[in-house]
């Protein structure tokens, strides 16, 4: 009897938590970016054998689209979180996770499927670019995207309100897949009708020119130097504002209202040219404020040069070292006092 309740006493002692708790809402906003990223995947190696019914073009097309999809989902994870009030570390670290395969993998997969599209080796015969490059410039997009994310979630706290550091991956995607989703209507015509070789020169509208076989062939060849390009921009320090904060936070007169509007109908109209160039015009303008930011410092924006955070376990570069005061030859120094008071346990103990 006194060993049962020796036991009793025991199992009434509170036991510590080893599966913590999620939100629902929020966390299933952002597997629907993940599922997003994984089914774009999936489409772009079924290029090379579609199912009955669709064609080798529409699974770029629809592969494209997944992503912008995710890019949704991204937006509305964090949204949704405030909303409910249900941030937390976890969702901050699922959502960099997430982000890696729909922003990082994922492209990468929809740009290397374009390459070796049939309709390709009608362009160009052999492509131009060995494969042994092209998957190089692919691992550095998809290294760079890791790195991009991992880096943000260290600096979240201490970077720019105004400005992200390196384009964000989400932005880099987008250039990626708007320029093989403006492919798609030029592989698709050339698919139909393998003879039909219409240039620049000879387009009849601007629309038609820019759906040329010569815009699809620079287009292409250009893909896998985009992709490098893009990840050097990731983790690079360029500066690049807060897009959806400048349009959409506070109070905007009329006009900015309509101006959005109009390019959403755009957009809409012709999502195959207006995505390219909104998500590469975005690219290039961010480069053109860096440089201006560097030549005029006039024109730099409040705390533009935000110290990096420090690495953890790492104290950062200006941080000031104890002086030790000089003593005679031959004496050990006094070190400087120790204040107990203000010391923090170490992690891990």
């Amino acid at each position: 009897m006194a060993a049962f309740r020796l036991r009793r006493l025991k199992s009434d002692k509170p036991r510590k938590r080893l599966v913590m708790g999620v939100h629902p809402l929020p966390t299933m906003v952002t597997l629907g970016n993940l599922l997003c990223g994984f089914a774009s995947i999936i489409l772009s190696m079924r290029v090379g054998h579609p199912p009955d019914g669709y064609s080798a073009v529409s699974m770029l097309y629809y592969a494209g689209l997944l992503i912008f999809i995710a890019m949704i989902f991204d937006v509305l994870d964090g949204r949704v979180a405030r909303w409910t009030k249900t941030t937390s570390k976890f969702g901050m670290e699922m959502d960099s996770l997430c982000d890696v395969v729909s922003f990082g993998v994922a492209p990468a997969v929809l740009v290397k499927a374009a390459i070796d599209h049939p309709t390709t080796m009608r362009l160009f015969g052999d492509f131009p670019i060995l494969d042994r490059y092209i998957w190089l410039m692919m691992a550095v997009y998809v290294s760079c995207a890791a790195l991009r994310l991992a880096r943000y979630n260290v600096e979240s706290e201490s970077g720019h309100k105004d400005f992200f550091f390196g384009i964000p991956s989400p932005a880099a995607a987008g250039c990626v897949a708007s320029l093989v989703i403006m492919l798609c209507p030029i592989l698709d015509k050339l698919d139909k009708n393998p003879d039909l070789n219409t240039t620049i020169m000879g387009a009849k509208t601007w629309m038609d020119a820019l759906r040329s076989y010569e815009i699809g062939r620079d287009v292409l060849w250009g893909l896998p130097f985009v992709m490098f390009c893009l990840g050097i921009l990731m983790v690079s320090r360029v500066h690049y504002i807060h897009l959806g904060d400048k349009l959409l936070r506070g109070k905007k007169p009329l006009m900015h209202l309509m101006v959005i509007g109009m390019g959403l109908v755009l957009i809409i109209m012709q999502h195959e040219i207006m995505l390219a160039v909104a998500f590469n015009g975005y690219m290039v303008l961010g480069l053109f404020n860096e440089l201006r930011f560097q030549l005029i410092p006039s024109h730099r924006p409040p705390d533009w040069d935000v110290p990096a955070a420090p690495i953890e376990g790492k104290p950062p570069s200006n941080a000031a070292l104890p002086q030790v005061p000089a003593t005679p030859s031959g004496m050990t120094p006094a070190l400087p006092p120790l204040d107990v008071a203000k010391q923090e346990p170490t992690p891990g103990h």
